[in-house]
């Protein structure tokens, strides 16, 4: 062989190789910026250098950019988006249906909204079951704010009201600084969830006018929303765009309690925060993915061509956990299968052995056709893990049923008497001779 075409085979198997190791990662490393104005990128260069820092290629460009364009040929050009452009109604390039397009092809958005809020992150929003207050509202408390604002409309708000999803922050030690707009969103649901919200005594309205009816007031409003699509895609919707802002990320907090007593922190969270956010919504963490289902019959190792009612099955399957870098064996309590045949048959709690492998055994019920092994896992803060597998499951053959069944003993006993008691009447009638 000659040395070229050696060397064509090498740099075929490295390129091989590379995309291979990239396809890895749950996720691509392309992220756009859009800015309502690049200045932002001063003003907010410490959240950014985070993104360059942590491997990211990173292209910054303003909303009036002629270049602006996240798909060409009908191929997306990156694989996130951070929407920084708040006020702007209109892009040339980008439209709200490119953005709810973009999600729907599994990639991932963050957007960062503000008092005077656009169309664009309005229409996303909506489409995503989370609402906006009206342009020109605010979250105002006149009870917990900062201290700086005491004079002030009482709109820098200072929250640590966490989520209970604990994949997406763990380490967030102070509470966080806001000013912005509020949301409302969809109580309830597996997909949507709050992030942070304000206190029992925040409200949203126009400041210096009278309020006449509430959009949200309290623990009702969210500050800051998390979207897992069916997809696995994610969506943050932040009602501050200073949230990300350098000011923010090393400003001190002085709490003002609803008692009048202050609380003083050396910095905010908002790095924290904001940093731990976007590793989950870049699904840096967070994500979880099954494989190796195996099902078969107790004391067996393959499984059979189809199954027989009542039979002992035994199923496993092997679930991993992204932690960054690579994955890792997950490790939970509340993993379930189901068998079943439009409805389930069975439901039973997965064991595990602490190394990502789940495994049980059950008894197939006495109903056949083609039943399905399902493991649908939804946990808030994880992606979703929906693992299928069909296999027949027919009646007992005539041949082997048991030959005789305790049940069926008295119409044994029955049919029995009867042949004795025919055979008693025959002799009595034919051998009986009248005197």
């Amino acid at each position: 062989m000659k040395k070229g075409a050696v060397l064509c085979v090498l740099i075929s198997v490295c390129a091989l190789a590379a995309f291979s190791l990239a396809n890895d990662a749950p996720s691509g490393k392309k992220i756009l910026v859009v800015l309502d104005d690049l200045k932002l990128k001063t003003s907010h260069s410490q959240y950014f250098q985070f993104l360059e820092s942590s491997g990211y290629t990173v292209d910054y460009l303003s909303a009036d950019d002629r270049n602006l364009k996240i798909r060409k040929y009908g191929e997306w050009l990156y694989d996130h988006l951070i929407f920084f452009a708040p006020t702007v109604s209109d892009i040339a390039g980008v439209t709200s249906e490119d953005i709810l397009q973009f999600i729907d092809a599994g990639r991932n958005v963050i957007i960062a909204a503000e008092s005077d809020l656009g169309d664009i992150v309005r229409e996303v929003a909506s489409d995503c079951n989370v609402e906006f207050d009206d342009a020109g509202t605010n979250v105002i408390d006149h009870f917990i704010f900062n201290q700086s604002d005491i004079a002030g409309d009482h709109t820098l708000l200072v929250s640590d009201s966490y989520a209970k999803a604990s994949i997406v922050f763990k380490d967030v030690t102070a509470p966080i600084l806001f000013r912005g707009i509020a949301q409302d969103i969809e109580e309830d649901s597996l997909l949507l969830f709050p992030l942070v919200s304000a206190s029992n005594t925040a409200y949203s309205a126009t400041v210096d006018e009278p309020v006449k009816e509430l959009f949200v007031a309290g623990k009702k409003t969210v500050l800051v929303s998390a979207l897992q699509a069916r997809n696995n895609a994610r969506v943050i919707f932040s009602g501050s765009i200073d949230l990300f802002s350098d000011k923010f990320f090393s400003s001190p907090v002085s709490k003002v309690g609803a008692d009048g007593k202050v609380q003083r922190f050396e910095k905010s969270g908002n790095e924290q925060f904001a940093k731990q956010v976007t590793q989950w919504a870049l699904q840096e963490k967070g994500v979880i993915r099954a494989k190796n289902p195996v099902h078969h019959l107790v004391g067996e190792t393959a499984p059979p061509p189809f199954y027989t009612i009542k039979q002992d099955v035994q199923y496993s399957i092997e679930i991993e956990e992204w932690d960054g870098q690579k994955w890792t064996p997950y490790v939970a309590p509340d993993v379930q299968l189901e068998f079943r045949m439009i409805d389930p048959y069975v439901r039973i709690t997965l064991k595990t052995d602490g190394k990502g492998k789940f495994f049980n055994t059950f008894k197939l019920p006495d109903v056949y056709g083609v039943f399905t092994f399902k493991v649908e896992y939804t946990r808030q803060g994880y992606s979703f893990v929906n693992s299928i597998v069909r296999e027949p499951v027919r009646p007992v053959r005539h041949n082997e049923y048991e030959r005789f069944i305790d049940s069926a003993f008295p119409y044994y006993a029955s049919a029995l008497s009867m042949m004795a008691g025919l055979f008693v009447f025959s002799w009595v009638f034919l051998f009986h001779k009248e005197k």
